[in-house]
């Protein structure tokens, strides 16, 4: 087994940092620890040089379980930076049925408003809230449906970039890579109570399609090349 066969997440609060590792061809959870922390807040001000030796100790056991490198993880974090930022817009289709790139047009013009609106935050999801489609509205786009307008209401739970520069630059001390970053609480909203998995085994099924109204956000180096989102679940 190496890293490439894995999916590794670590999930970071003021009291606790989960690790978890996932076989890619089967979800199946292979590595799991958990470390007590103390820190009064997970913010830019942070000292995050505490965490240092939990991550260096768990790095090791991780590449010792999948005898390879760890180079690349997601990481989910609770902070009480977390920025949620609502928008709704409008496209008027003159009679006709609604098409794919009608609502990415909507979604790349949102997140370009948000970008230009709010420059010192980073965008960590979007999630399609609901569509109103003749003044009708559905958490789906209706197929085969002559359209005059379509509005959607999107929600971007955003982060400050000064606190994600700083957690970057933790695990780039150990030669690490944040793929991407997860909010925990959008996380522990859309599972039930009953649901007995830890915080990184939601963030797993997140970055899996779990919730069909999220746009997935391709990354960076991938975004240049011109498409930047896909919706899991669009038309019905």
């Amino acid at each position: 087994m190496n890293e490439k066969e894995t999916d590794i997440y670590f999930s970071l609060n003021q009291k606790k940092l989960n690790i978890c590792v996932f076989k890619k061809t089967d979800d199946s959870l292979i590595f799991f620890n958990e470390e007590n922390l103390n820190i009064n807040s997970i913010t830019e001000n942070s000292n995050f040089e505490i965490l240092e030796k939990p991550l260096e100790q768990n790095i090791k056991q991780i590449e010792k379980k999948i005898n390879s490198f760890v180079n690349n993880i997601f990481l989910m974090i609770d902070t009480p930076r977390t920025v949620s930022i609502y928008i709704s817009l409008m496209k008027k289709l003159d009679n006709k049925k609604i098409q794919q790139k009608d609502i990415k047009h909507l979604i790349q013009d949102a997140k370009q408003q948000i970008v230009r609106a709010y420059p010192e935050q980073d965008i960590a999801h979007i999630i399609v809230k609901k569509y109103v489609v003749n003044d009708l509205n559905y958490t789906f786009v209706p197929r085969d449906v002559n359209c005059n307008k379509i509005s959607i209401d999107i929600e971007f739970i955003c982060f400050p970039k000064n606190l994600i520069k700083k957690i970057e630059a933790l695990f780039n001390n150990f030669q690490i890579t944040v793929d991407k970053i997860i909010c925990s609480n959008y996380a522990k909203s859309v599972v039930s109570d009953k649901d007995e998995e830890n915080i990184c085994q939601t963030g797993h099924k997140l970055n899996n399609g779990f919730n069909k109204q999220e746009v997935v956000l391709v990354p960076k180096k991938i975004e240049k090349k011109g498409f930047f989102e896909k919706l899991f679940h669009l038309f019905k």
